[in-house]
């Protein structure tokens, strides 16, 4: 998708696809669905990225009157690029960016044998964010990952900031139990 910037007008092509108030939307929120996707896909390359973040944004472009006509637009515009992401994830059966690279950063720091514990942690972790649901899942990961404010992510998941900090603390009460497990003491056999 390109931007004509003497018009403002966000072009496809040649051909202009809607109003002000989507350019003023995908200006807004383009780069905040980069940083998602960027998180979720990780075997993709940057472009594959990009190109997915504007196909969704094409999408709801060809469809924006009606967009505009439900109760929140924004909520409805995060579930359509969740869909895809996640139709992605799913179809290349990948893993969490995030936890990969916990992963190899603790590798690094470690021998080899605390290395193999630091992948069963991580692996640990994962399982339990996998169980999150998504929209704790997605407010953790933009809080906590993507260091987004309550009132950014709440933006863009269309709820207020106090609805994102109740996900994040409910993201956090259903973690505690696998991140004690994770983080107990390793005890050495004689």
């Amino acid at each position: 998708m390109n931007h004509d910037n003497t018009t403002g007008t966000v072009f496809d092509g040649a051909q202009p696809l809607v109003s002000i108030e989507f350019d003023a939307f995908y200006e807004l929120y383009h780069q905040r669905y980069l940083d998602y996707a960027r998180a979720q896909l990780t075997l993709n390359e940057p472009e594959d990225i990009q190109e997915l973040v504007e196909t969704v944004f094409v999408n709801l472009g060809e469809d924006w009157d009606r967009i505009l006509q439900r109760p929140n637009p924004a909520a409805h515009a995060w579930g359509a690029l969740r869909y895809v992401v996640d139709h992605e994830h799913r179809h290349r059966g990948e893993v969490l960016k995030l936890v990969e690279r916990a992963v190899f950063v603790e590798a690094e720091r470690n021998t080899v044998r605390s290395m193999f514990g630091a992948l069963e942690d991580n692996l640990g972790i994962l399982q339990a964010l996998k169980q999150l649901p998504a929209r704790q899942y997605d407010a953790l990961l933009l809080t906590k990952f993507l260091n987004y404010t309550a009132e950014q992510a709440g933006d863009v998941m269309g709820v207020n900031a106090k609805t994102i900090r109740a996900l994040v603390h409910q993201a956090r009460a259903r973690l505690t139990p696998n991140l004690l497990h994770v983080a107990a003491p390793v005890t050495e056999k004689d």
